[in-house]
């Protein structure tokens, strides 16, 4: 007989405790392996309700629930479906427990992909990200979150360089080398990005993060803790970089995809009508910059060996998983780059 899982266990018996702060009984508790940062548990009520219950990770500031909540509310009024922060009995957006800050949102049903696996999706995916866009174009609130800006390449790059004379003695210190060389290498080789106006940004738009209809159609973006005013090739890059590696993060052998490109390119472009001409024009190479920026941010994390969603069963080590991460990274940089002649004259 199978002994149980203490570990699980005391995962549920939390999860039942801080749904108590919300007078909120389970008739069902679901822990969801879904994501990198959070803890997330799907709740079936007493009530008949379904909701998703969070235990925040110690990364994120409980500030961010201020945004949250006066985002989705821009959001849902303009007809877009979106997850909302359920109160505490005492009041409140969250609750604060001896072992983290916890919320409970409504729960959207719908389906959740890692990886997109057509066309179809793709295009869906940059539509969604449109209509998502677009619900806050006019949202001019200022932000209570007050992290520093997402994607910040040259930032990225003085990290990596901090960790390669920080950790000589590092085994994995010779091949870091390797990789920042590369990495520079390709980076010298893009065109500057263009200033472009800062844009109300979901700022972690994985496909993950995204939810689907049963029948394909994009429904709602999740995970809403990175929002803020970003540069919008930077925001798109990182999606397109996250959409068009068939692999996922966690190979080295991928190749970027053309095809997943130009569905999702188009899905955006074609619901997005008020992104403005520099905007467009920049985003091949947007996505270029944020693509090297993660391997250089991966490269630093082999050596400084952190990163919040280091997986234990496949990599012996944190260090030799974000090995994998940033050459992973390089590989879909240098596929992209052959193909960028194709992509730039595809859609002006």
């Amino acid at each position: 007989m199978a002994k149980p899982d203490s570990s699980q266990n005391s995962k549920t018996r939390a999860a039942e405790q801080a749904l108590d702060a919300y007078g909120l009984r389970a008739e069902s508790l679901e822990y969801l392996d879904h994501g990198l940062i959070n803890r997330t548990w799907r709740v079936r009520g007493e009530n008949g309700a379904s909701y998703a219950l969070q235990r925040l990770s110690p990364i994120l500031g409980p500030e961010i629930h201020e945004d949250i909540e006066v985002v989705t509310a821009h959001i849902a009024a303009r007809g877009m479906a979106t997850p909302r922060l359920v109160g505490a009995s005492a009041g409140g957006l969250y609750v604060e427990r001896e072992d983290g800050v916890w919320r409970l949102l409504t729960w959207l049903e719908g389906e959740f992909h890692n990886r997109l696996e057509n066309t179809g999706q793709a295009e869906q995916a940059g539509a969604l990200l449109a209509r998502f866009h677009m619900a806050l174009a006019d949202f001019d609130r200022p932000f209570a979150s007050k992290r520093r800006p997402i994607h910040e390449p040259e930032r990225r790059i003085r990290e990596m360089e901090q960790a390669l004379a920080a950790h000589r003695g590092h085994p994995l210190h010779a091949e870091a080398e390797r990789l920042q060389r590369r990495t520079l290498e390709l980076m010298a080789q893009l065109p500057a990005m263009p200033e472009t106006p800062l844009r109300v940004a979901h700022g972690d738009p994985k496909i993950n993060n995204m939810l689907f209809s049963p029948e394909g159609e994009g429904l709602a973006m999740l995970d809403l803790d990175s929002l803020g005013r970003l540069s919008l090739p930077y925001e798109l890059g990182d999606a397109f970089r996250s959409w068009c590696n068939p692999m996922g993060e966690d190979s080295e052998e991928t190749e970027f995809s053309v095809e997943l490109f130009e569905a999702a390119r188009s899905g955006y472009l074609d619901v997005a009508t008020f992104i403005a001409e520099e905007e467009r024009s920049c985003l091949v190479d947007a996505t270029l910059w944020i693509t090297l920026e993660l391997t250089t941010r991966f490269t630093a994390d082999i050596l400084n060996d952190r990163y919040f969603g280091w997986d234990p069963r496949r990599f012996a080590s944190r260090a030799e998983h974000n090995l994998v991460r940033a050459r992973g990274q390089l590989r879909l940089a240098e596929s992209l780059l052959s193909v960028r002649p194709t992509l730039l004259g595809a859609r002006a």
